[in-house]
Parts: structure tokens; C-alpha cells; sequence
């Protein structure tokens, strides 16, 4: 990893020579000079007179002992060019184009989903695994599609691939189901979802009726261009289709919508929903936060999260990590808002004391940990005029405003964000959207001897991705509270993967996963001693010892938990830690192998196993000595274990 050190070093001579340019060009200005070259005495009095020079040494000074992430801009080095034209602010624009940052062909590392290029073309670059990018476009099946606004990400259908939806500005709204091998098909009639054409914007995917699979939140910035379209909630109904239910259910907001999150804001296992409105004005338009209660959502005026300003990009995460999640809205220059919150329920207007207002047009925000030393921190993109913001958490609030320490100064519009570690160096990278220029991918280097946790949730059922989950992470007295989230921040999808900064540990001492609901069921799950330096993989309950997810541990599964004995622990391995140790040691293999003769699953050996397996007489379903077929040596192992 490169010295953080070295990077602060190179915005600091960056600033330095900018300065020395404006105070020589002021020098010339100001004493008639123009049209010869300064003297040498002449160019010491002008960077005298601006402190060019006492900037620098205060700068080596501040450098030296420095301790802040540092963030390069690699993304043409990395091979991702793409220049964003399309969603210019106002008039018939879409207001920014957003991204997709997340793995679609399963393999392990995140890939991109651009829009908004000249040629419409949404584009495909695949993640070689070092963090390197090929346009993978022709072939993709990826369309052809003008006016594209929002992007989410999630396996609608349950077949273990991320699918993607794609909002449009007054152009109609698009479903791409995921075949697998980076190649999509538009199932948007199938699924029917036809008629989306509205003014498209941020949308999001979430289990709202606990039902096992992901259904579909879509916002609509209502009464742009004279349409009227309104929010929209989609059920997923389990066989590929879904359908609207937001008149039904009351969500059917008729404001400027620019983002709607499908989260579990009170912690009850299932989805609320939180609509962030533009052009808010007190008993007119406000931001609304729908909670649910069974599958029914109330407005929760008295929530304190309903505001009216002009809210643009939303984020929830647990930035004063009390473990509870607070809400961070952008907005005008006349300040963003961060909602937090001791209960879960109800909310604080907080920026003031925080530090976190700022002073542009906010667009993108992201709560996450820059610098991987467990605190929490927070980005918001910005517009011309203001920097983007990047406050960082020193000792609690307020944060620190750090973005030109770290080397984010993005001159543009700034409007949309997704967030991967994408080079798979245990930190967090950022892929921004600005208008007019090239995509920027800001490859994060955390100060050296800081590690980072990263965890991939495995989910129940057709939920395959675990929308929704929380997951506690403890830390040296510590708590980090993360979310899996499809669609968020602005109009985008960002990695699956749950990222936590340990500091100098290299272990967590603690992770506490808790699944959506399904049902009145609610999965939950504690790991000890977590390591970093891998992506951990964190099953359910339900899942372990199942490597194949065909509902059952057969002696396949036996021989696999075998080889993981006395192992290093691996990706491959966490499906048979049945303790949740981080180890698979000999008492995980003997727990595993009673998993594989307990039949009906209900943690006894016993008669209705025994029933099971006679009933499986001479065929491979029930086999549990892995001969592939069920005969006398199948009873004794049973009545050996009984």
C-alpha cells in the first residue's frame, strides 16, 4: 500500500505551485509588470506577500505527522472511460446519471454500470480482480437508453445474480434480468413494469411484506416537465412479476421525489420507507418516512425526520455509532441535515453540532470509514462553486472537514456515488459522477498499520442477497452498525459488501447478524474473533453446514468440513463453523456430520429421522455415508448417532 504521507505530500506541493502561480499573476497585476519576466527579488517579494512559502513549510510540517486517508483519482489508469454528457441541472435534465459499483458475475469483486454518455450506450466494465477494469459492453445485451437517471441492483427473481432496474427521465423505466456471464435481458414487460415514464429518479429494493423476496421502490421527482407520475411501490410476487401497491398502501407520494430508501430504520426486521423531496416548504412538500408495521405503512409525522427543505441525495447509517441509524439529507447551500437518532424512532437535527452542514448544492452523501479507524465518516458530493465535502471523525462531533487533506477536490457538478472496495485491499474506494468530465474512481490508501473487516452476507431464500440485514460490529469497546443496502445515497448501488475499519486490530472481536424477517421468523447470528485480510463470509443459521445451498448437508458437505479442519479459515470454509469461531476445528465437523443424519432438520436424531430414510430405501436422496444410495450402512450410521 502507498504511504498515505506521500499522497498528503502531493496535494500539498499541488496547492503550493497554485499558489505561487496566483500570487506572481497578483504581483504583476498589482505593480504594472505585465509582459517581463520578475526578477528573482521581485518573485520573493510576491510569494512574501501571499505566504506562499509559509503555506508550504506549515504544510511539510502538517504532512509529516499526518494520519488521513488520501485519495487518487485512477479511473483512466484503471481503464474506465466513460464521460457522463446527459443530466444536466434543471430545464428537461435529469439532474446526474447514476452508477452501479457491485458484482455482477459473481465472482468475488465489484464491477460498474455506467450511464449518461453521448451515445446513451449503458456501459459494463468488468472487474479483472485487481482493480482494473475491461469494457465489457458488446455482448452485455446492456441498451441503448436516453435519459437514463437512477440505477439499483438486486436479484428480483431470486437465481443468485443481481439484476438491475433503471429509472428514465419521461422515458419508460427498465428491468434487466441478470442470465449470468455479464449478459442481460430486458424482462420489463415479463415482470410487468411497463408504463414507468415518468420524471425517474432514485429508486431502491427492500422486503417491505417479510415475505422472502425483494420488492421495488421507485421515485419519482413529480411535476418536473409538467408530469405528473407518482412514487411508485411494487410487491414482488414471487414468480418473476410484480405488482403496484403504493396507492394501496399510501406511499403514492405526489411531491418531488429524487431518492427513496427501502431500509430498516427502527431495527424490526423488516423494510421502512424514507422519501427524500425536493422543494420542501412547510404543509406543502417534506421529506416522508413511511414505517411499517406488518406490512402496512403509517406516516410517522412525529418522527422529526420529516423536513422540509430541498433534499436532494439520503444516506442512513449510525454516524454518532450509538446503534441506532440516523439519516443525512443534502440540500441548497443553505445547509444539509443530519437526522439522529438515540431510539430508532425518533430523530435530532444535528449538522449544526456535527460539522457536517456545509455551504453548496449536495447531491451523493455516503456514510462510511475513509481511514479504517473504526469512527465514522462522511462524504457528500457537491456542485460548482464548493468543494465536495469528506468530514472526517477525530473525537466524536464535531468532524473534521478533510476533503483537500485527502486529495478529493472534484472541480465539477458532482451529482451521483458508489462506494466498493474495489481492489480488494480491506479499504473503501468511491466511483463519482460528474457531469461533463470523466467518471472519477478514487482509490483510497487509509494510513498505514489501520486494518479493515469485510463481510458478505449470505441471505435466506430468494432474498439471496440479504437486503436489509443489520450487523453489529464491535470493535474495542466499540459498535459499527451496517446495513445491506440495494439503492441508496443518489440514484445508485453501491458493493454488497459490509466494510468496517478495526484500526491497528486485525480482528473484530464481535459481529451480530440479524436477517430480515420472513414470516414471523427472524434468523440472527454472533461470530467472535473476525479477521480481516479476507472477505468473511456470514451465513444464516438455517445455511450452515449446507455448502450447496440444496437444503440439506449431505456427505458431500461432510468431506468438504473435512478438508477444512485444522485449516486457515476461508470464504470457502465459514459455511461449517457452526460455533462461529473463525476456526473449523474437529467439534464443527462433528456437529456438521449430526446436521447431515438429522433428516427433518429439528436438531434430534431420532424416529422421524429413521422414518426419512427408510422412506429413501435404495435411492441417493436420503444417503448419508456418501455411496449414493440409502441401505443398511445408512441405518447403523443413523442408529449410531441416535
Amino acid at each position: 500500500m502507498p504511504d498515505p504521507g506521500v499522497g498528503v505530500m502531493r496535494w500539498a506541493s499541488r496547492e503550493y505551485f497554485s499558489r505561487v502561480r496566483r500570487a506572481i499573476a497578483r504581483f504583476r497585476v498589482v505593480n504594472g509588470l505585465n509582459g517581463r519576466r520578475l526578477t528573482r527579488q521581485e518573485n520573493a517579494m510576491a510569494l512574501s506577500a501571499r505566504g506562499a512559502m509559509e503555506f508550504m513549510v506549515g504544510a511539510i510540517t502538517a504532512c509529516a505527522a499526518a494520519d488521513v486517508p488520501f485519495f487518487y483519482d485512477e479511473a483512466l489508469k484503471r481503464g474506465i472511460s466513460y464521460v457522463v454528457i446527459d443530466g444536466a441541472f434543471g430545464g428537461n435534465s435529469q439532474y446526474g446519471c447514476g452508477v452501479a459499483l457491485c458484482d455482477l458475475d459473481q465472482d468475488g469483486d465489484d464491477d460498474i454500470v455506467a450511464m449518461g454518455a453521448s451515445t446513451n450506450q449503458l456501459t459494463l466494465f468488468e472487474n479483472n480482480g485487481a482493480g482494473h477494469f475491461v469494457d465489457r459492453t458488446v455482448g452485455s445485451g446492456l441498451p441503448v437508453a436516453a435519459r437514463a437517471s437512477g440505477i439499483v441492483a438486486g436479484d428480483y427473481d431470486g437465481d443468485g445474480d443481481l439484476d438491475l432496474f433503471v429509472t428514465r427521465w419521461l422515458q419508460p423505466a427498465m428491468l434487466l434480468r441478470n442470465e449470468g456471464a455479464l449478459h442481460f435481458v430486458n424482462a420489463t414487460a415479463q415482470a410487468l413494469l411497463t408504463g414507468i415514464s415518468g420524471p425517474g429518479s432514485g429508486c431502491a429494493f427492500g422486503d417491505y411484506d417479510a415475505d422472502g423476496d425483494i420488492d421495488l421502490a421507485v421515485g419519482m421527482r413529480t411535476g418536473s416537465v409538467s408530469n405528473f407520475m407518482r412514487n411508485r411501490l411494487y410487491r414482488n410476487n414471487g414468480n418473476g412479476t410484480f405488482t403496484d401497491v403504493a396507492a394501496a398502501l399510501g406511499v403514492d407520494d405526489s411531491f418531488p421525489s429524487f431518492q427513496c430508501l427501502l431500509q430498516d430504520f427502527d431495527r424490526d426486521g423488516d423494510s421502512d420507507l424514507y422519501v427524500s423531496t425536493d422543494k420542501g416548504f412547510p404543509g406543502i412538500a417534506w421529506n416522508r418516512f413511511f414505517r411499517n408495521q406488518g406490512g402496512v405503512f403509517t406516516e410517522d409525522p412525529d418522527s422529526g425526520s420529516e423536513l422540509t427543505i430541498d433534499s436532494m441525495g439520503v444516506c442512513a447509517g449510525d454516524l454518532d455509532m450509538n446503534g441506532h441509524i440516523d439519516i443525512y439529507c443534502t440540500n441548497l447551500p443553505t445547509g444539509n441535515a443530519l437526522l439522529a437518532s438515540d431510539d430508532s424512532l425518533h430523530y435530532t437535527r444535528r449538522d449544526g453540532d456535527a460539522g457536517v452542514r456545509g455551504s453548496s448544492t449536495g447531491w451523493a452523501p455516503l456514510i462510511f470509514d475513509a481511514d479504517n479507524d473504526v469512527d465514522q465518516d462522511l462524504f457528500a458530493c457537491s456542485m460548482t462553486g464548493a468543494p465536495d465535502y469528506l468530514w472526517l471523525t477525530e473525537q466524536g462531533f464535531p468532524l473534521i472537514e478533510s476533503q483537500a487533506a485527502c486529495g478529493i477536490g472534484d472541480p465539477d457538478d458532482s451529482y451521483c456515488l458508489g462506494a466498493s472496495d474495489i481492489d480488494s485491499d480491506g479499504d473503501v474506494d468511491l466511483l463519482m459522477q460528474s457531469r461533463g468530465v470523466n467518471l472519477r474512481m478514487y482509490v483510497n490508501t487509509t494510513p498505514l498499520g489501520n486494518h479493515g473487516l469485510t463481510l458478505r452476507i449470505i441471505g435466506v431464500g430468494k432474498n439471496t442477497y440479504a437486503v436489509g440485514a443489520l450487523a453489529d460490529i464491535e470493535v474495542n469497546g466499540k459498535k459499527v452498525l451496517r446495513e445491506v443496502i440495494a439503492g441508496s445515497s443518489y440514484k445508485s448501488q453501491s458493493s454488497y459488501l459490509l466494510h468496517s475499519g478495526l484500526g491497528l486490530n486485525t480482528t473484530a472481536e464481535r459481529v451480530t447478524v440479524r436477517w430480515p424477517r420472513v414470516g414471523s421468523v427472524r434468523e440472527e447470528r454472533v461470530l467472535t474473533n473476525v479477521p480481516s485480510g479476507l472477505v468473511v463470509a456470514v451465513y444464516p443459521p438455517s445455511r450452515i453446514g449446507d455448502a450447496l445451498g440444496d437444503g440439506r448437508v449431505d456427505p458431500a458437505d461432510l468431506v468438504a468440513c473435512t478438508a477444512c479442519v485444522g485449516g486457515a479459515f476461508s470464504a470457502a470454509c465459514a459455511v461449517f463453523d457452526v460455533d462461529g469461531d473463525c476456526d473449523i476445528d474437529a467439534a464443527d465437523r462433528a456437529q456438521i456430520e449430526l446436521r447431515m443424519i438429522d433428516l427433518d432438520r429439528d436438531g434430534v436424531i431420532g424416529a422421524r429421522d429413521l422414518a426419512l430414510l427408510l422412506d429413501g430405501w435404495s435411492r441417493p436422496a436420503r444417503d448419508i455415508t456418501g455411496d449414493a444410495t440409502v441401505d443398511a450402512a445408512d441405518v447403523a450410521r443413523m442408529m449410531g448417532a441416535w
